[in-house]
């Protein structure tokens, strides 16, 4: 049985960590919180670029004869490759419980089905945790970006965009997804994967589904069926608009990613923190038995001596 002395130096290291961790949720529930608000913030952006996609991509009846078969790379896709550009969002920090391993594992079973339809595989990672994991396996990684910090903007969000963009655009892959984790509640997410290019109207209105509460949801289209003249052109404002939309949908990905990140590392200082009250439970118990039995051997050996005098 250990001594005292080993069991208190224990106790006390075990409460150290116990302090830590405890801080740490502390803080992981902050900023959780904080990133959940930055995303509801930026809804109706979102909302309204995409009722104005709806009102391209439906058509307009008075559209100039040659708009109405609107035609724009990022929508109607890309086969001068058979290349899929995987973008996998983890984070620059551990001490998240399963939040990286889980992101790697569903990134691994979907390149290998996108494999075995004879696609060649290429990455984007956010955050450096995967980056050793994936490359074991033996994936290219192109581009790796860090240090976005806990409340991005979208202008730090954009170059990213602009990147992944401008690949697409010179023919490096047909097709771009991405594999990160959705935020549902604070005790729960899960890994999701989704397609970023070629877009459509339904990969926004998923995703804006999604950080839309049930009582907000959007109907799709406009009751009044109002009309609308674009200007400079129809063709122009899509243009502009698609890599706009692309922004936006990569900064609430990243946004979601990051409330999960803070939310599983919560979840898992708080087990740590509940495992090191046990660990000290069990120490105390033991320093007591420990002291009973140094008290107990004294004794015992003090009453022996005093028969021997006698």
């Amino acid at each position: 049985m250990p001594n005292t002395r080993d069991i208190k130096r224990r106790q006390k290291s075990v409460g150290n960590i116990k302090q830590v961790t405890k801080a740490m949720e502390m803080v992981a529930a902050s900023k959780m919180r904080k990133a959940q608000l930055i995303a509801l913030a930026s809804r109706p952006y979102s909302k309204k670029a995409l009722s104005i996609l709806s009102h391209i991509k439906t058509g307009q009846p008075d559209l100039p004869a040659g708009e109405a078969g609107i035609r724009n790379i990022f929508l109607d896709g890309n086969e001068k490759s058979n290349k899929l550009l995987a973008v996998v969002v983890t984070s620059d920090k551990g001490l998240a419980g399963g939040f990286n391993s889980s992101v790697v594992r569903e990134a691994s079973k979907l390149f290998a089905q996108y494999k075995k339809d004879g696609f060649e595989i290429e990455l984007v990672l956010f955050g450096i945790k995967s980056k050793s994991r994936l490359e074991r396996m033996g994936h290219t990684i192109l581009e790796t970006f860090k240090g976005l910090g806990d409340y991005v903007t979208l202008e730090e969000v954009q170059p990213i965009s602009n990147f992944i963009q401008k690949k697409y655009k010179a023919g490096d892959f047909n097709k771009a997804v991405v594999v990160y984790t959705e935020f549902i509640s604070t005790l729960e997410q899960k890994v999701a994967v989704r397609q970023l290019i070629p877009v459509s109207e339904d990969i926004f209105r998923d995703l804006i589904l999604d950080i839309t509460p049930e009582s907000d949801k959007l109907t799709g289209s406009d009751p009044n069926k109002l009309e609308y003249i674009f200007e400079p052109s129809t063709h122009a404002v899509l243009n502009n608009l698609i890599p706009f939309l692309m922004d936006i949908y990569i900064y609430h990905i990243i946004l979601e990613s990051n409330a999960s990140e803070h939310s599983a590392r919560m979840v898992a200082m708080r087990s740590a923190s509940d495992n090191a009250e046990n660990i000290l439970g069990e120490l105390t118990l033991s320093y007591n038995k420990a002291r009973q039995a140094a008290i107990t051997q004294e004794i015992t050996e003090i009453t022996a001596g005093v028969a021997a005098l006698e």
